[in-house]
């Protein structure tokens, strides 16, 4: 549904208000509006997170709302903590946080509770859900993490067995160690395998796609007996389309191919499942994660309504069955 179909589901009237996403520094709020944030470790510089800002914007523009974003351009967990100080100073009715390191926002959002501003955790779950260490957020917006690997391991295996072929050995590069939703995509993958007697091993890469693709060589040079890869975003699947060429790794059904897997949305990646070098994506639907965040911060504070639990938008696949309609939904922002 795009938003002007929206809009005239929405019995109040709808100005569309220019919303600001920081990059650095503070921001004053006006304190005739509903004001929302939302911390991330991620920003603009990384094309996954526009689709989760215009969600964002989408929902603030329907609410006539003013919200801002605040992280860095590039993924910087450590800096979250400063940003979250800045979100409290706007002084909000609702803040959401990504939780990839709790312990880097647990101070901020402990006296965003105790000030009575309800917290939402978006697209990275905090990792100690359910314990006595859990932040104290009413619940959690985003992809289960480890269904989503699961999903990719599962993939692969059929993959091959419809091509006559074993899976003998997988790796997992993971580009942010310690990332607790990566380290989840990655326990998926080996949960599958485990069953099967496979044997999963996890590489170190980064977030410079030339430099992890000669890690990636290296690798499977060292590893001959390696037979799948299941990556985990799209500068990893960057990675692995040089690699993959400068190897040059065989088609799909012929001797030698390597299959993969990866997660999150990009034009290569859309290419690469098209063209055969990789069986499917895992998407999380960022735009819902922005857009459903400030939704129920709105509902929660105005009306204290919660769901009866987390709100799970993924894990969602795209493979050759429907790639080409979320080309489409991507052209206009959505996917």
């Amino acid at each position: 549904m795009n938003l002007a179909r929206i809009k005239r589901l929405v019995p109040v009237l709808l100005i569309v208000l220019g919303i600001g996403i920081m990059s650095l520094g503070g921001v004053t709020a006006q304190d005739d509006e509903l004001t929302f944030a939302i911390v991330s470790h991620g920003g603009v510089g990384n094309p996954f997170w526009i689709t989760v800002i215009k969600g964002m914007e989408d929902a603030c523009a329907l609410l006539d709302a003013q919200c801002q974003w605040l992280s860095d351009p590039v993924d910087n967990v450590n800096d979250m903590a400063g940003y979250c100080d800045d979100a409290l100073a706007l002084n909000p009715d609702g803040l959401g946080v990504t939780s990839p390191n709790p312990d880097v926002i647990r101070d901020c959002v402990q006296r965003a509770v105790d000030s009575d501003i309800p917290v939402i955790i978006l697209n990275t779950a905090d990792p100690n859900a359910g314990t006595d260490q859990a932040l104290p957020a009413l619940f959690y917006v985003g992809a289960n993490e480890r269904t989503g690997g699961r999903s990719n391991a599962e993939a692969i295996l059929a993959a091959a067995a419809e091509d006559g072929v074993e899976i003998t050995k997988v790796v997992c590069p993971i580009q942010e160690v310690g990332h607790s939703g990566l380290e989840a995509r990655c326990n998926g993958v080996e949960d599958v395998m485990a069953e099967r007697g496979i044997e999963v091993e996890r590489l170190t890469i980064n977030n410079n796609a030339t430099e992890s693709a000669g890690i990636l060589q290296d690798y499977f040079a060292a590893n001959p007996d390696v037979n799948a890869i299941t990556l985990l975003g799209p500068t990893p699947s960057s990675s692995w389309n040089l690699a993959s060429q400068e190897m040059g790794v065989p088609a799909r059904g012929e001797e030698g191919h390597i299959y993969a897997t990866t997660h999150d949305t990009s034009q290569e990646i859309y290419d690469m499942i098209k063209s055969g070098r990789l069986v499917q994506a895992v998407d999380q639907q960022p735009y819902l994660q922005g857009f459903e965040t400030i939704m129920w911060l709105f509902l929660n504070s105005q009306y204290e309504l919660a769901p009866g639990g987390d709100i799970l938008t993924g894990p969602g696949v795209i493979d050759t069955s429907n790639v080409d309609a979320i080309i489409d939904l991507t052209a206009q922002g959505f996917r």
